[in-house]
């Protein structure tokens, strides 16, 4: 009679041991369909960030915290452009996947460096992103499940019956403890801070300088107690995320409940929808290999 696994073969298994690379692929395409979005978005003005036209702040000046970046000049910056956008749609379309990522990576570090102290939490974000990525193992093909220990996320053989491709699990599981980690830290900030003891704090940031004409519809139409409410339930799903995004079966109403969440920053925030944009992006390495397996086959089949 074979023994169950014990404890610390699971815990290494879940860690360490291989699993499916659907996740990480997929992660791979989310966040860098975001990533071409925000791109976009900020190269209208891409000669203030990247050429010597934009104020930029010297190394003396910032004490060290801006490097001495050489900038681009006017066509270096387009050719700059072209070959960075032009890397993440190969990504997207799957042409040659792992070197467009170095690519991409090399040129989110310049745009990061070029201006340091302006640099968006995305830029750095997407870096740490892009790095797992890149040290991640390469794929290996062999069955999935057969000979592994009956762990809650070990892939199932019969999610696709083809010998799928295989991944030590280290980077997944760092992936999904950096948005794990954001939530639950933006959580305890507000817990320090004074969003259990005053119930206006949602109702005055809708306010600030980010305001939309949606958040200035909503102050204007919402009762105080409708933000406390809101308020509170955005907490509540920052101190949870662990619970929600981890056990399957509350995996539907925590992506329910972060969807909720983050729309409502992109209507009510100028431009940090982006941000949300990003860590929606996270979600997909929660979803269960068996859907996202299916949802390739039908892309496939159409």
């Amino acid at each position: 009679m074979t023994q169950p696994p014990s404890v610390t073969a699971r815990a290494l298994h879940w860690a360490l041991g291989p699993v499916s690379a659907i996740r990480l692929e997929s992660f791979r395409w989310t966040t860098t369909l975001v990533l071409l979005i925000y791109t976009l978005t900020w190269s209208l003005e891409a000669s203030e960030w990247l050429t010597p036209v934009g104020y930029h702040v010297s190394a003396a000046a910032s004490r060290g915290l801006q490097l001495p970046i050489p900038l681009l000049g006017r066509g270096s910056l387009v050719a700059f452009l072209l070959i960075y956008v032009g890397s993440m749609v190969g990504i997207l379309l799957d042409l040659r996947p792992r070197l467009c990522s170095y690519v991409v990576f090399m040129g989110l570090l310049y745009v990061t460096l070029a201006d340091r102290l302006s640099a968006f939490s995305m830029n750095k974000l997407a870096l740490v992103a892009y790095l797992v990525l890149l040290l991640a193992p390469w794929p290996a093909t062999g069955s999935a499940g057969r000979d592994a220990p009956d762990v809650p996320d070990a892939p199932d053989s019969s999610q696709d019956q083809e010998h799928p491709q295989l991944r030590s699990a280290w980077p997944l599981r760092i992936l999904q403890a950096t948005v794990l980690l954001q939530y639950v830290g933006a959580g305890v900030c507000k817990l320090r801070g004074n969003w259990l003891t005053n119930p206006q704090v949602l109702w005055l940031q809708a306010q600030d300088v980010y305001m939309t004409k949606f958040a200035a519809w909503m102050v204007r139409e919402v009762p105080v107690w409708g933000w406390t409410v809101l308020q509170h339930g955005a907490l509540a799903f920052e101190l949870l995320a662990p619970l929600l995004l981890c056990v399957r079966r509350l995996r539907p109403l925590g992506f329910a409940w972060g969807l909720a969440m983050h729309v409502g920053i992109a209507l009510m925030m100028h431009r940090v929808g982006l941000f949300s944009l990003s860590v929606v992006a996270y979600y997909v390495l929660f979803v269960d290999e068996a859907h996202l397996f299916g949802l390739r086959e039908r892309l496939r089949a159409g």
